[in-house]
C-alpha cells in the first residue's frame, strides 16, 4: 500500500486537562493520526460535527457537557463513530455500558493499552461499516 495515497486517520481528543490532550496529541501524531483537540464538551460536539473524525477519545468529566452528554448529543444527530470513553473517576465500565460504548479506559492512561484500544476501536468501526453519518 502506498502510504502517500492513504487517507490520514483523524481523531478528536476531548479533554479539559491540557496536559492529557498534549500528551495524547503528541503520541497519536507520532502514530500517524491527524489530531484535533477539544477542551470542553461543547467544543467536543462542534469539532466532531465539523471534522468528521474516525475516532473520538472522550473524557467524561469536562465543563459545558460531560462525555456522556456529548455522546448522547452525537447519537441524537445520527453520528456514529468509534468512541473511547476515558475518566479517572467513578464507575467507568458501568457508565460506558449504559451508554453503549464498548471501549473505555481509566486515567491515567496506560499508553500501550490505549494504543491497542485505539487500533481495535478503529478497526472494529471499519468492519461494522460505521460511517460518520
Amino acid at each position: 500500500m502506498n502510504i502517500q495515497n492513504a487517507k490520514k486517520r483523524k481523531v478528536v481528543i476531548a479533554d479539559d486537562d491540557d496536559a492529557s490532550r498534549a500528551i495524547l496529541t503528541f503520541i497519536l501524531e507520532e502514530e500517524g493520526w491527524e489530531v484535533k483537540e477539544a477542551k470542553d464538551g461543547k467544543e467536543a460536539v462542534e469539532k466532531t460535527i465539523d471534522e468528521e473524525p474516525d475516532l473520538l477519545i472522550l473524557d467524561n468529566r469536562m465543563p459545558e457537557l460531560t462525555g456522556a452528554e456529548v455522546y448522547h448529543k452525537l447519537q441524537l444527530q445520527g453520528i456514529k463513530l468509534a468512541v473511547i470513553l476515558a475518566t479517572g473517576y467513578g464507575e467507568l465500565e458501568s457508565l460506558a455500558t449504559s451508554l453503549g460504548i464498548s471501549y473505555f479506559i481509566s486515567k491515567p492512561f496506560d499508553i500501550p493499552e490505549l494504543l491497542i484500544m485505539i487500533e481495535s476501536a478503529y478497526a472494529n468501526s471499519l468492519t461494522e461499516n460505521q460511517s460518520f453519518r
